[in-house]
């Protein structure tokens, strides 16, 4: 019962005598390369939302489906992409009703790193919105080729490869690697031609493993607790 969807009006009306907590996932459809599907960032934000949710027993919105994407990104057959400031007014709109209902926090979390996919969460603490990018942390301890999260890359496989095993294609694994200053006006959406020869990734997902993934699992739930419990605590 820790899904807003599954209940009826009655029902959340009663969890609101209780928690006045909402989660909220942010998804994307997004290319991940030849071996990650399309919705990798979305199920992987529903999977810690649902850990979040069991941990402190709040209710987990629908998924927002569509997020901010690399218009470089544009060849890849279905990935699509809202722009900033629609993603961010239609969460307004969604949270302004949530709002009037009686929720009173709304914490909105993420798998994407895109920064104009971030900037569409900010500024909302007035309004008692709280947006977590799951993947902004330190997890170079745990990866051999890269020091940080790219894109369906070692670390972001390796999650996969622990979480969503039967999701990836291993024999379509690629490694694929722009330089960070190469990089920065695409990321940016200053370029917006396609990265060449790039098969979608940026990183090295053939070092991935499900070793990998789980240890960095439990950083990223350490993570949303931590964070949970700050904001909470504050």
């Amino acid at each position: 019962m820790n899904k807003l969807g599954d209940l009826t009006w009655c029902e959340v009306q009663e969890y609101l005598k209780m928690n006045c907590d909402l989660i909220v996932p942010i998804g994307t459809c997004e290319q991940h390369s030849k071996h990650l599907p399309l919705k990798t960032d979305t199920i992987l934000a529903e999977y810690f939302c649902e850990f979040l949710s069991k941990e402190k027993n709040i209710l987990v919105a629908p998924t927002i489906n569509y997020g901010v994407n690399l218009p470089c990104d544009k060849i890849f057959p279905g990935t699509t992409s809202v722009n900033k400031s629609v993603l961010k007014g239609y969460f307004f709109s969604l949270t302004k009703w949530w709002k009037s209902q009686g929720f009173h926090k709304i914490f909105a979390i993420s798998a994407h790193g895109d920064p104009f996919h971030v900037q569409a969460f900010s500024n909302l603490k007035d309004l008692n919105v709280y947006f977590l990018e799951l993947f902004d942390l330190d997890i170079s301890s745990e990866l051999e080729k890269q020091d940080c999260f790219r894109h369906a890359c070692e670390a972001e496989t390796s999650v996969m490869q622990f979480i969503f095993p039967e999701t990836v294609r291993k024999r379509e694994i690629e490694d694929f690697s722009t330089p960070i200053k190469e990089f920065l006006p695409y990321l940016y959406h200053k370029k917006i031609t396609p990265i060449r020869n790039s098969p979608g990734c940026q990183g090295f997902p053939s070092f991935a493993s499900s070793q990998k993934g789980e240890k960095i699992t439990k950083l990223v739930k350490k993570r949303i607790l931590t964070w949970y419990n700050e904001i909470n605590n504050a």
